[in-house]
């Protein structure tokens, strides 16, 4: 038996105000993915530190936390100017969960690489993204998960085919803000290296702002499909202010 809490009623009335203007509403299959994560949710609520996974750790400050969904904030190149990385083979941003291509570069990468949003992704490699998005982690036992599933929208989306070996570090930056109110984002990244690949992927998670970003509560969610024989390096790096809340999951 979980012990939770269950899931606060604003939560129920986001996601109904979520459903209706999501990317890739249209999809029968998505949406039933979203709303079969949104009753685990429902049933189960917010771990607790009696849950065997969660009893080191007290996630209460979520939990009673109002949250609303984050939008896409203004944020120009020049805030970001001070978390540049050398030597990557492409840097994606991402505010709020929501890809930002004309912050984006992309340098020389070789042909047949996939990299960009998950959102576009829907619409240009629905059944690729249908084949292997949700069948790695494990919504059913993490509330977490269930919930980030739920309002699965936006995030990385990169795909390595078969035999090539990408030199230089694909670095996905995921800027977390806040506008007065407590902001979510739930950013869902979809990592495939297909056999014989190698890849290094480098996953960034930042804050900006002054005592508001302590509002912030970023629920991120990555699969990585690694095929037969395929190398591939991840690194995750935080570097939040101070209170921010940050939840991260990784299925390889």
């Amino acid at each position: 038996m979980i012990t939770t809490e269950r899931a606060p009623q604003h939560y129920i009335e986001s996601f109904g105000e979520f459903e209706r203007r999501a990317a890739g509403w249209e999809l029968p299959w998505l949406r039933e993915l979203r709303r079969e994560a949104f009753a685990r949710f429902c049933e189960v609520g917010f771990p607790t530190t009696h849950d065997e996974d969660w009893r080191f750790t007290n996630v209460s400050a979520i939990s009673h936390t109002g949250f609303e969904l984050a939008r896409r904030p203004a944020v120009s190149a020049a805030q970001l100017e001070s978390l540049g990385v050398e030597g990557t083979g492409c840097q994606l941003v991402f505010l709020n969960g929501h890809f930002a291509p004309e912050l984006s570069l992309h340098k020389d990468l070789p042909a047949g690489i996939m990299v960009g949003g998950l959102a576009d992704a829907l619409n240009t490699n629905g059944g690729m993204v249908q084949q292997h998005l949700g069948h790695y982690v494990d919504q059913e036992r993490d509330s977490f998960t269930a919930l980030n599933a739920a309002f699965a929208e936006d995030g990385a989306c990169v795909h390595i085919p078969l035999g090539v070996v990408v030199e230089a570090p694909i670095w996905l930056l995921f800027v977390s803000t806040a506008e007065g109110l407590p902001a979510m984002s739930h950013p869902r990244n979809l990592i495939l290296v297909d056999e014989h690949s190698e890849a290094t992927i480098v996953e960034e998670y930042v804050s900006l702002g002054t005592s508001e970003a302590r509002n912030v509560f970023c629920n991120s969610v990555t699969e990585l499909v690694a095929g037969d024989n395929a190398v591939v390096s991840h690194y995750r790096i935080e570097r939040k202010q101070s209170g921010t809340s940050n939840i991260s999951t990784l299925r390889i």
